[in-house]
């Protein structure tokens, strides 16, 4: 699916951020260039993944910590975890910006939008940077604000882990554009957000749009995006493969700075960030404990991790990634 035409002009709302074909930006390369160079020195270095002693032996650790316990164990720590969280005033005053009523966004790592407006999207800090964001599904109402915050957090790759529509029940806005409608539009502004690039099938049920991000008030220029759509996630459920999940992390590792998404932007969400974190804590030779791990990342992202199969999955992910670590990387 390939953009034709011409980019769409703002015009009723110049702070909106547009998205666009990548084919028709090849006169701007050399800006991109600069504004990329610029992003490598504001963002972070991603922490390698690269196998070494440490990791191996902190693996190693894991498996025989995690060999003696039952599943009832398992079942009991996810039990304390779920402790009911409390709303905030920010998220009470904006009920119509957040998709479920029970799904509290966290106030205190909240992103903070340029132009006032709330989001339900939080900042997750992993070994002391800002790794990911964790948010919901856009609303017809705030996609506009998806776009705002990933142009102004210059944001290089999205995660989207549900379907549009699921069992007849809609879960995430059609932000981006389609083979029938290459324009997308968000509905409280009318404002066009541009055509996008060409969908790629990766693998499975994975898909990949190129787009590209612009904004008048961004400098220098317009901002590249990965859009990773991972398909058939079933929702409040876990993949049928153990794989899927690490070989769509070492897709988007090397990217300083990403936004992960499902429909809550907690259950599936928090489960793929999850593993993330569990892998980053072996690369680095630290003790893993999930029930630690996970407690910390609700702190952030408040109700991560719906269900117990999605909790037990990821124990099962990382044991199993000391027999097949070797198919996760290769291509």
């Amino acid at each position: 699916m390939s953009g034709t035409g011409r980019p769409v002009r703002q015009t009723e709302a110049p702070r909106r951020p547009t998205t666009r074909s990548t084919q028709q930006t090849r006169r701007n390369t050399t800006r991109q260039q600069q504004q990329q160079q610029t992003q490598d020195e504001a963002q972070p270095t991603p922490i390698s993944w690269e196998d070494t002693a440490e990791f191996f032996s902190a693996l190693e650790r894991f498996v025989n910590d995690t060999s003696p316990r039952t599943v009832q164990d398992l079942v009991s720590e996810f039990t304390e975890l779920n402790a009911a969280p409390v709303p905030s005033p920010e998220f009470t005053r904006n009920v119509e910006s957040n998709r479920y009523r029970d799904v509290i966004c966290t106030e205190i790592n909240r992103v903070r939008l340029h132009t006032g407006r709330y989001i339900h999207a939080n900042w997750i800090t992993t070994f002391g940077e800002n790794r990911f964001i964790c948010t919901q599904g856009p609303l017809e109402t705030t996609c506009d604000d998806f776009w705002t915050m990933i142009a102004q957090e210059n944001i290089e790759s999205i995660v989207m882990l549900c379907d549009t529509v699921e069992q007849n029940q809609t879960k995430c806005h059609q932000d981006w554009p389609t083979a029938d409608n290459r324009v997308a539009h968000a509905l409280r502004q009318q404002q066009d957000h541009g055509k996008f690039g060409r969908e790629h099938h990766v693998e499975g049920t994975l898909y990949r749009t190129d787009l590209i991000v612009e904004a008048p008030w961004m400098r220098p220029g317009p901002l590249r995006v990965q859009h990773f759509h991972w398909r058939q996630w079933p929702d409040r459920g876990v993949p049928n493969s153990d794989l899927a999940p690490l070989r769509l992390l070492y897709r988007v590792i090397g990217i300083p700075r990403a936004v992960v998404h499902c429909s809550a932007g907690i259950g599936r969400t928090g489960t793929l960030v999850a593993v993330y974190l569990a892998n980053q804590t072996l690369h680095l030779g630290q003790s893993l404990n999930i029930f630690a791990l996970i407690r910390d990342l609700r702190r952030q992202r408040s109700q991560s991790i719906q269900t117990l199969d999605q909790y037990l999955y990821i124990y099962f992910v990382i044991l199993r990634h000391k027999t097949r670590r070797q198919s996760c990387t290769s291509t």
